[in-house]
């Protein structure tokens, strides 16, 4: 299967398909409970690895701003995060901020310092929550990363 797959393509021949969608829901519900996001427009399947992370690019309908609608979205057996798609061209920097991002919030746990500059992970700012997610962070950077395609935002997206 060729990514990114348009998710309203998505049919059974497409691997982890009952997960893929799990995953879409989950990524839809969270960008919801955000007031500027009055409403999903498209979403694209860029990288599918079933529960444990997938990457979606949705086109939403932004009420803060009219020219920013577009966001990647990363779910799975992690925090959810969105990113706009002015810094992450491709899937390899979608994966690698999240995990920069990712090692700010643990570092600040793992210190003792606030969290109100690191990005707002949906997770507890503990010890136990930042070592299950150092976990995954390794995960990411040391066995997903090297292997995945970097597969690029759509050429109109490019020059933004």
């Amino acid at each position: 299967m060729k990514y990114p797959i348009s998710f309203e393509a998505i049919t059974k021949d497409v691997e982890y398909c009952e997960e893929v969608i799990k995953m879409h829901d989950q990524a839809s519900t969270y960008l919801k409970k955000f007031e500027w996001c009055k409403a999903i427009k498209n979403s694209t399947l860029y990288l599918n690895l079933g529960v444990t992370l997938c990457i979606f690019l949705f086109e939403i309908e932004n009420l803060a701003s009219k020219e920013d609608n577009f966001l990647w979205m990363m779910v799975g057996d992690i925090p959810p995060m969105y990113l706009d798609v002015y810094g992450s061209k491709t899937t390899v920097d979608v994966l690698e901020r999240y995990t920069a991002l990712a090692k700010d919030w643990i570092s600040s746990i793992e210190l003792g310092e606030s969290i109100d500059d690191c990005y707002p992970f949906e997770a507890m700012p503990t010890i136990e929550m930042a070592n299950l997610l150092k976990t995954r962070v390794n995960l990411i950077q040391n066995s997903i990363i090297p292997n995945i395609d970097e597969i690029s935002l759509p050429p109109s997206l490019l020059l933004l």
